[in-house]
């Protein structure tokens, strides 16, 4: 079974901290601590081994320069790139940069 620890900011805590106890029954997590605001002590839960997993009600909850960072790529980029450093590989294999 995973542990888990539970980050709510202070803001809503009621209400994002009953989210996130529903989800943790949902997945059948054990929730070893629910902290409030402080990130670096959800970590630090981890660190000790005492959770192996951090759940928070949406991704707004979490501080922008959070360590360890993990960021999914949309299914769509934005397409503005420079076309000058764009890279075109081409079927014979060949690599031209544009």
């Amino acid at each position: 079974m995973t542990n888990a620890v539970i980050f709510v900011q202070p803001d809503k805590f009621e209400a994002n901290a009953a989210r996130c106890l529903d989800y943790c029954a949902a997945r059948r997590y054990e929730v070893a601590g629910l902290v409030c605001g402080d990130w670096e002590a959800a970590l630090q839960m981890l660190r000790d081994g005492l959770a192996g997993v951090i759940v928070v009600s949406s991704a707004a909850q979490l501080d922008p320069d959070r360590e360890p960072r993990i960021e999914v790529v949309p299914k769509r980029l934005n397409n503005r790139r420079n076309s000058r450093n764009r890279v075109m590989y081409r079927p014979a294999g060949r690599v031209t940069a544009r």
